[in-house]
């Protein structure tokens, strides 16, 4: 390869490659513009506090999704193949009109805008890649996406999570290689932001996209299709240099990466305001939000688990000595389904509870459903603690109609009387606090 690289020109392009940008073209805005009206109706608020955490707004948008990646479990691989249709559709008739407009007109007339349309996909395909993974980068540098097991998750059984879970979980164990790979991928969103790295920027996005495809394949991580369309963009941003590549590794000789150049504004507000633009969206979705992410996993918090604190003095792994259902002494057996095994309560506002029940799966893996999405065994419940009355207030997470309250007493450290109902049920629990260590957690890396 030559030491510097050549400007980019749209060649004379012919009918197929004049359709296949304006195509894409398509494809790279309906997938970054929100068309889905739920984005606008969901809650945001629901179980996480958006008002006191307003930099969420920009991970909101980030992780905003084309239609479909929100069916069939984030491989609608179908609504993936009617959308590219439809771009291909869209993009033949708007070849077809501009062939009708440009055929009574004089070559002196007809100015070709393949060069411009192309400066536009460049700019709309660079910017969805940065805005995705800028999110998930920064979230893996301050390691925040996939957090270290919780308490409950180390009182899980094994066999109780899904494989896509478990992949979260065993990534979380080490946060050195999170931060090692959101290091990788927050260089790669970097580079794709400048016009002479862009080339670089997108081979190293390749090489990271591509094992994660496999990855969520293989496990059913729940980001399959995400993954292959940023994938399938960060192919697009090397299109124009395909002839180049080949020339590179296949015959060997050498050869120039092109390089798209900026729009040539004649009015100097117009280049200040391209600046702007650009160092702003720097700003904002990588400088102001990784200052946050900092802050956050300094606090010993993750968006992906509650952020309302705790009682601290209740955190632990409890033993069910004693349960009593309606005034009857239910004992201990592993495979009873109405009395309580153990419970825990978290650091965070959380408190679940291991009963042998029959289990709905969730596999939604959404920022509010971490605790209880790909694994079962666990009843899970938010509570609020009024410390002068003595009075826990459990909401269900998986299941908001469900509340109960129950009055506490603590004769002892480390021991709980709970009393209270449980629909119409009366119950009655001791619970003794374990001192339990986990092997995970030994090198000081859990919570």
């Amino acid at each position: 390869m030559s030491d510097s690289t050549i400007e980019f020109t749209a060649p004379n392009w012919k009918t197929p490659q004049r359709i296949l940008l304006r195509t894409f073209v398509v494809y790279a805005a309906i997938t970054v513009i929100p068309l889905v009206p739920s984005f606008y109706k969901q809650d945001f608020d629901a179980g996480f506090s958006v008002a006191n955490y307003p930099w969420r707004w920009l991970d909101v948008i980030s992780q905003n999704n084309p239609w479909f990646f929100d069916n069939h479990g984030g491989k609608n691989y179908f609504g993936w193949f009617i959308t590219i249709v439809i771009s291909l559709v869209v993009g033949v008739g708007w070849a077809f009109i501009e062939k009708q407009i440009n055929k009574n007109k004089s070559v002196l007339d007809h100015t070709p805008n393949d060069g411009r349309l192309y400066n536009l996909f460049f700019i709309l395909v660079r910017y969805q890649v940065a805005l995705r993974m800028s999110w998930f980068a920064i979230a893996k540098v301050f390691p925040v996406q996939m957090p270290f097991p919780t308490l409950s998750q180390l009182n899980t059984n094994l066999g109780d999570f899904t494989p896509g879970k478990l992949y979260w979980l065993t990534t979380g164990v080490s946060p050195f290689f999170e931060v090692f790979a959101g290091i990788f991928e927050l260089t790669a969103t970097v580079l794709i932001l400048f016009r002479r790295t862009t080339t670089l920027g997108a081979l190293m996005m390749i090489a990271i996209l591509l094992p994660i495809w496999f990855v969520n394949i293989g496990y059913d991580a729940g980001v399959e299709l995400a993954s292959l369309h940023l994938l399938l963009l960060s192919l697009l941003l090397l299109a124009k240099d395909a002839d180049k590549f080949w020339t590179l590794l296949i015959r060997h000789q050498k050869a120039a990466i092109s390089y798209i150049a900026p729009p040539a504004f004649s009015a100097g507000w117009k280049k200040w305001t391209r600046t702007a633009l650009k160092f702003s969206f720097i700003f904002v979705f990588l400088i102001y939000r990784g200052y946050h992410y900092e802050r956050l996993y300094a606090a010993g918090k993750t968006f992906k688990l509650p952020l309302d604190n705790g009682v601290k003095s209740f955190t632990g792994f409890y033993k069910v000595s004693q349960f009593k259902l309606n005034g009857k002494l239910i004992p201990y057996h592993p495979d009873d389904s109405l009395r309580w095994q153990n419970v825990v309560f978290e650091k965070f506002n959380t408190i679940s509870i291991k009963v042998d029940k029959a289990f709905k799966l969730n596999t939604q893996n959404k920022v509010r459903t971490t605790e209880y999405y790909g694994n079962i065994g666990r009843l899970f419940y938010g509570y609020s603690a009024d410390t002068v009355k003595k009075v826990l207030t459990l909401k269900n997470r998986a299941d908001t109609t469900e509340r109960i309250v129950l009055k506490y007493e603590i004769p002892s450290p480390g021991k709980f009387i709970l009393k209270g109902l449980k629909g119409r049920d009366s119950i009655a629990v001791v619970l003794d606090k374990a001192d339990k260590h986990y092997p995970l957690a030994a090198a000081g890396k859990g919570n």
